[in-house]
């Protein structure tokens, strides 16, 4: 908030870099309110604009001597200056009025929409979408997902089913509140990835920017997260770790692109699933002491079986969407 308020300052005084532009673009497409309320803060500082320029243009010269009496050289000289200084100094607590506004406004519980129904959002096997939700943050759903939001005066509330990367808009008076069926993850604006599926016993999450806290219902086991760690909660055996984390390879998906990093096999054909809409048969007793650890940059369902087969030697049969594994071994 402090980074954009001083953008936008800057761009008041006509000195914004293409940063700061680029900046305050992104936040007015989050939210009309956000453009509307800098339509005004312009108008408002134009209209003080002869005072927040310099007064050193001969115009407001001759303007400010022709209301002084006549008086000498000497009198004159300081008369001006004072009045120049008087100026200046009006200038500069028009700007602090300015961005104290503008502070109060970026941090304000009341600029979101909000509604009181729960809205839902879901993807298909093989799908993914992206959702600008009404308070402008952004969230990229991964495949089989379903995500439900509402709007309030003092909270923003996320249910998830699945796995969605976060961009959330920061609002420090309005928490984000993500909760799945296992686990309540609360930030403030901050980029993660979180995953937590039906079918499995795992909940994970992944930080890029900012801080998150976890907290686990059934024991409320909690954990704070910092940049590049990642929390991995068992439902199974009730386990929560904090580890270190490569959140690249956590949010490739978005580009199309799968990483694994020693996945458990049940696990690595479970996200194979989703992500290409197609339904796996094999023994799992014959991969149960499998794990699979690779990228696989926007293969076709037939080179990524290629690709497993380098490292976990397999025989495959594809039936239309469905594939028939059974190990070499």
């Amino acid at each position: 908030m402090k980074d954009l308020s001083q953008s936008i300052a800057r761009l008041l005084q006509k000195a914004a870099s293409n940063k700061d532009k680029d900046s305050i673009s992104d936040w007015k497409n989050r939210n009309p309110q956000n453009e509307r309320f800098l339509q005004n803060l312009e108008t408002y500082w134009n209209s003080h604009a002869d005072i927040s320029r310099s007064s050193s243009t001969s115009e407001a010269r001759q303007r400010l001597i022709s209301r002084l009496s006549p008086i000498s050289e000497k009198r004159h000289t300081k008369t001006f200056f004072l009045a120049t200084k008087l100026q200046r100094i009006a200038a500069i607590l028009i700007l602090i009025l300015t961005i104290t506004g503008l502070s109060v406004y970026l941090s304000s519980e009341y600029i979101f929409p909000t509604q009181a129904n729960w809205i839902e959002i879901s993807t298909q096997a093989g799908q993914q979408s992206k959702v600008t939700l009404p308070d402008g943050s952004l969230v990229w759903l991964n495949s089989n997902t379903q995500l439900k939001y509402q709007m309030q005066r003092k909270t923003r509330k996320v249910n998830l089913s699945g796995e969605a990367y976060f961009e959330v808009y920061h609002a420090e008076k309005n928490p984000f509140v993500v909760e799945t069926s296992e686990a309540t993850i609360k930030v403030v604006g901050t980029k993660f990835n979180l995953s937590h599926y039906p079918e499995s016993n795992i909940t994970e999450t992944s930080l890029l920017e900012g801080k998150i806290e976890l907290t686990i219902d059934r024991n409320n086991k909690t954990a704070v997260l910092n940049p590049s760690e990642k929390a991995i909660y068992n439902a199974k055996d009730q386990t929560l770790q904090v580890l270190p984390s490569r959140v690249s390879n956590d949010i490739s998906w978005k580009e199309g692109i799968l990483s694994f990093e020693n996945v458990p096999f049940v696990n690595f054909i479970q996200k194979l699933e989703r992500f290409y809409a197609v339904e796996f048969q094999y023994d799992e007793k014959q991969f149960e002491n499998k794990h699979y650890t690779g990228t696989l940059d926007n293969l076709s369902i037939q080179s990524v079986l290629d690709f497993i087969n380098l490292t976990i030697p397999v025989n495959y049969e594809i039936d239309n969407k469905t594939i028939h594994l059974k190990s070499k071994q």
